[in-house]
């Protein structure tokens, strides 16, 4: 086993413990209440926790009942075994455990006051479990005193199982009488996973009688539950006795077709290797017990019927009580003397006259109150209203006007921005256009003096050979001249285009206000 790995009867309860801690706890023993009381009282705390945790989970077998004997070796730490158990049972009792003899015959509710003879027999109890734990640390004598106890019932879990089973109960209401009663065996069948895990046999006859005596929802007669109050009769008996016959019928139909499905499994598996003989046998047997399946059936639907018929009878029974309750109330209300007719009539002749006396007060404080309102001359009311109706067309048309009007000016503004924005436009276009048009013409008319002086320069090019090679040239000055010119009238030219283009962005963003 790990340093770290916790005992296994821990598993899913949450608790747990660093070894060290473990070590002392299983160490722990009743010679340590004198001398450690506080160390005493938490190890027992922590132990009572993890009994009750390791039985929630049925790790110990059931989930109400305490087995002592089995708790050396469920509550080991693979070589650790605790030596203080009898030490914590005996401060458990009778608090969270009882014996299982005394909680089952005990005749008054658990929770209640306890009588003088119970004080006694607890006194006892305890001083027998007080004897038990003195004598540890556990010899292997204190061990067999522990697995010859008897078997304990854990009251807090016990509560728990019982509250778990008031929810089911309350959230699917039985709805008809024969779901009410119950056999020990049904009973157990129908509630035994109100809790997770769900109850043994063992736990389900010790909630029964919690059920019965401590929390009254149930009533028990030998091996008949019924859940409600009321003693048991013999229609619950028979009830039972139906509900039980039914069960059993339905397991005899599904063992027969069960068996009659391997009979054909069976021939089949003949025929194939050619045993026809077998395969006709299990065919026969098939035969016979698709027949016990028929009667089965059938014997289940009259069960059924019979059920029906109980939970009608129950039911009209229970309509009739019904009526006769109500008809009882009724006859008690109408018996009071206020109901008599002498005392109707004089009633309600009374109550006439009242009437008539509010209803002339009534009209009277009208008219009162009728003469002292001055009348209202209806033709002023229809002339000052007639006069409303004029002023407030007038203030319509006026507004209308006045929204024409600044629509128009608006429109008119817009039209004379876009015309004067237009002008300037073309003018910029017809300056653009006659600059490009005189710039081409210079550069025409210096294109051509070029060339005449690139004809003269020809012909006097042999007798001034050695002067043009001390010298530049008139003809290249001349080019380089040209080509400067026409530089500069490209840079004028794509200058006029990126204004152009300004003015046409800046007119366009002036204009989109207006629209």
């Amino acid at each position: 086993m790990s340093k770290d790995k916790q005992p296994p009867f821990l598993e899913g309860t949450g608790i747990s413990a660093s070894p060290e801690r473990l070590a002392a706890l299983y160490s722990s023993t009743r010679a340590q209440r004198d001398t450690n009381p506080d160390g005493y009282a938490a190890n027992v705390k922590w132990w009572g926790d993890a009994i009750a945790a390791s039985l929630k989970t049925g790790y110990l077998g059931d989930t109400l009942v305490l087995h002592p004997s089995d708790l050396p070796d469920k509550l080991s730490n693979g070589t650790q075994r605790p030596r203080g158990l009898g030490g914590v049972l005996d401060a458990l009792t009778p608090s969270a455990l009882l014996p299982i003899q005394r909680y089952m015959t005990q005749a008054t509710p658990i929770d209640a006051a306890p009588s003088f003879a119970q004080r006694v027999l607890g006194g006892v109890f305890s001083t027998s479990w007080g004897l038990l734990g003195r004598l540890s640390p556990f010899s292997s004598a204190s061990e067999e005193h522990l697995k010859a106890a008897g078997d304990l019932v854990h009251l807090p879990n016990v509560r728990a199982a019982a509250g778990a089973w008031t929810k089911h109960v309350s959230n699917n209401p039985p709805l008809d009488y024969t779901d009410r009663v119950f056999s020990r065996a049904s009973f157990t069948r129908a509630f035994r996973t109100v809790t997770d895990p769900a109850l043994t046999p063992a736990d389900m006859d010790v909630l029964v009688r919690w059920l019965e005596r401590d929390q009254p929802q149930i009533v028990v007669d030998g091996d008949i539950i019924k859940i409600g109050t009321g003693a048991v009769n013999e229609a619950d008996r028979g009830a039972v006795a139906v509900a039980d016959a039914l069960m059993r019928v339905e397991g005899q139909i599904e063992a027969a077709e069960n068996e009659a499905e391997a009979c054909t499994a069976k021939a089949r598996a003949k025929v194939a290797a050619g045993q026809r003989g077998a395969a006709a046998a299990y065919l026969r047997s098939r035969k016979g017990l698709d027949d016990v399946v028929a009667k089965r059936i059938a014997a289940g639907e009259q069960l059924r019927a019979v059920r029906r018929a109980l939970n009608q009878a129950k039911g009209d029974v229970e309509i009739m009580t019904a009526y006769e309750a109500s008809t009882a109330a009724l006859a008690s209300a109408l018996s009071d003397p206020r109901l008599s007719p002498e005392r109707i009539a004089a009633t309600t002749d009374a109550l006439a006259d009242v009437l008539a006396d509010q209803r002339e007060i009534d009209d009277a404080v009208r008219l009162g109150g009728a003469a002292v309102v001055p009348e209202v001359d209806d033709d002023e009311l229809v002339a000052e209203l007639e006069a409303l109706v004029i002023d407030q067309r007038r203030i319509e048309v006026e507004a209308r006007a006045k929204a024409e009007a600044e629509a128009k000016a608006e429109a008119e503004a817009r039209a004379e921005t876009e015309a004067k924005d237009k002008a300037e436009a073309d003018e910029a276009r017809a300056r653009a256009k006659a600059k490009a048009e005189q710039e081409a013409k210079d550069e025409a008319k210096a294109d051509k003096a070029d060339k005449a002086e690139e004809r003269g320069v020809e012909k006097d090019r042999v007798p001034q050979k050695a002067e043009h090679a001390a010298k530049p040239s008139d003809t290249s000055l001349a080019n380089e001249d040209w080509a400067m010119r026409y530089d500069e009238a490209q840079a004028r030219e794509i200058a006029e285009k990126e204004r152009f283009k300004e003015e046409r962005l800046a007119r366009e963003a002036r204009m989109m206000p207006a629209e």
